[in-house]
């Protein structure tokens, strides 16, 4: 006995020969508009209503019916169709049932909470939390039988959309699975974003990949939300699967090549990058090179007047160092700039006349303010006059407004001069004055070594005293006429003598002191000098 005969036999009580319940077998003799006719061998034919006859079914066709009411006051016995052929169909729904297959089903009609489904004439409910998406009255669905019973001598059948459609996702997503491996690329739809965590997608609605904060980019930005947005749709790479091989990590960033890696392949020391500053610290500039790598700049390397660039502005940097252990780019924003004391002596070449502020005097030097923020000029004592003063301060005054002479470049510093605005007296000099002449000159300084004379040109020479005579006595202002023994303008250098212009030697009956002769013996002008005005 079957599934459907059990179930008959506990909703009809069984009768022998023709009665109530009786499966029969019959021979279609007849079809109108109301009944079909069906020879089933009794005295008279049996009739099956004509809505319960497919239309497929014609005169001559055999078909089993089961006999639902019989009365010798009625004129023909009634039969069921509906039941014979629900027979078929709940013993399919039975195994498919047992076997966990989908069947399908016509969505008939919507009820109170739910729907009507036929499925090969049987009539099944579907609940509206079973529907799992919308449905269409009078169109196909495919659903698995979650309950089959017989309820009130009726068969009861129970089916749900939602579980073939979690059956089939998981079918899908064992599929996608297996087919995906590390480095594929997917697109995922954006269905949660924890901002402590990360981003978790659906791929092909069936599949779950989640991308953690540090995945999302190889820069310093971990907020998920500056990424995507809920419902978005992305493009991600496979890194692994869960543990549970039940979804997916993946990442962003890996979209991208690794900065570090793209940055060693394509640079070296030396070369010029385009950088935009992301820090300004006290120890120097850091520098955002590319998405996820950075550079950093010493405080040294920033600027070559102690101005720091602002935070997010676009700047060039040298390379200094390439770092792989510790994948650090050291770089110089300095020394991708033109230096500005070579700018400066580009626009004022040598020789070019400039106007500037004394600044501060330290020692033998001057700082100018040449009016360039980013440029200072330096001079020297040497440079002030061609009579070399003994102080910086007879010739400059802190504040004082002057005209210099540029000279050149001292480190980042533009050298100027004073004396050079005015033509060189030694060369004055040597053009008038050869050694041997004799000339009268003013002592301007007498010293312990001998005098300084000063020529009409305002050079002064040397008259050393072992040049002079015992009988003559230094005095500042008093005029000697001296003889030129040695003259040198490229040193500036002139010796003159006493003694010479007599033509002889005079022997001291004292000779002079010991230090006399050290400090005179092999005479230079420039150690003298460099004794008188303490250089």
């Amino acid at each position: 006995m079957n599934e459907f005969e059990k179930l008959l036999s506990e909703a009809l009580p069984q009768e022998e020969a023709f009665k109530r319940g009786k499966i029969v077998k019959g021979k279609v003799i007849k079809i109108d508009e109301r009944y079909v006719y069906v020879d089933i061998g009794y005295k008279v034919e049996g009739v099956i209503p004509r809505e319960e006859v497919n239309e497929d079914i014609k005169e001559g066709d055999e078909i089993q019916a089961v006999i639902v009411k019989i009365s010798p006051r009625l004129d023909y016995p009634r039969l069921s169709y509906r039941i014979i052929s629900q027979q078929k169909g709940l013993e399919e729904l039975q195994k498919a049932y047992v076997e966990g297959r989908e069947v399908v089903g016509n969505v008939e009609k919507k009820t109170r909470g739910g729907f009507i489904v036929d499925i090969e004439g049987v009539k099944a409910f579907l609940p509206a939390s079973e529907a799992g998406k919308k449905l269409s009255v009078g169109k196909p669905v495919r659903v698995k039988v979650i309950e089959i019973s017989l309820q009130k001598e009726r068969p009861k059948v129970i089916v749900s959309h939602r579980a073939y459609l979690e059956e089939e996702r998981e079918k899908r997503k064992q599929e996608l699975l297996k087919k995906l491996n590390r480095g594929d690329i997917v697109e995922g739809k954006v269905i949660k974003i924890d901002p402590n965590k990360g981003i978790t997608l659906l791929i092909e609605g069936v599949l779950r990949a989640f991308l953690p904060k540090e995945e999302l980019s190889w820069g310093r930005d971990k907020n998920p939300f500056n990424y995507a947005e809920v419902d978005e749709t992305i493009k991600v790479r496979v890194k692994k699967k869960s543990r549970d091989k039940d979804f997916l990590i993946v990442s962003l960033r890996e979209l991208k090549e690794n900065p570090w890696e793209k940055f060693t392949r394509e640079h070296k020391v030396g070369d010029l990058i385009e950088a935009r500053v992301s820090q300004v610290v006290s120890k120097g500039v850091v520098l955002d090179i590319e998405e996820g790598l950075e550079g950093f700049v010493p405080s040294e390397e920033v600027s070559w007047n102690g101005e720091a660039p602002q935070k997010g502005e676009n700047v060039k940097a040298k390379i200094l160092r390439i770092e792989p252990k510790r994948k650090r780019v050291i770089l110089s924003i300095r020394q991708a700039l033109p230096k500005p004391w070579e700018e400066f002596l580009d626009k004022n070449p040598v020789g070019s006349k400039v106007k500037g502020k004394v600044e501060r005097i330290e020692g033998s030097k001057a700082i100018v303010d040449l009016g360039d923020e980013k440029v200072k000029g330096v001079i020297h004592r040497s440079d002030l006059s061609w009579t070399k003063p003994k102080r910086i301060e007879e010739v400059l005054k802190e504040g004082e407004e002057r005209e210099f002479v540029i000279l050149g470049t001292e480190g980042k510093y533009i050298k100027l001069g004073i004396k050079q605005l005015t033509p060189n007296p030694w060369e004055i000099v040597q053009e008038r004055y050869k050694v041997g002449d004799v000339i009268t000159l003013k002592a301007k300084e007498v010293m312990p070594f001998g005098a300084f004379l000063e020529l009409p040109e305002g050079v002064e020479g040397l008259l050393p005293l072992s040049e002079v005579p015992r009988d003559v006595k230094l005095d500042v202002g008093e005029e000697y006429e001296v003889q030129i023994i040695d003259l040198n303008p490229k040193e500036g250098k002139i010796t003159f003598s006493i003694k010479a212009l007599r033509g002889e030697e005079e022997k001291t009956e004292e000779p002079h002191t010991q230090e006399e002769e050290v400090s005179t013996a092999g005479f230079k002008l420039g150690d003298i000098l460099k004794k008188k005005w303490k250089m």
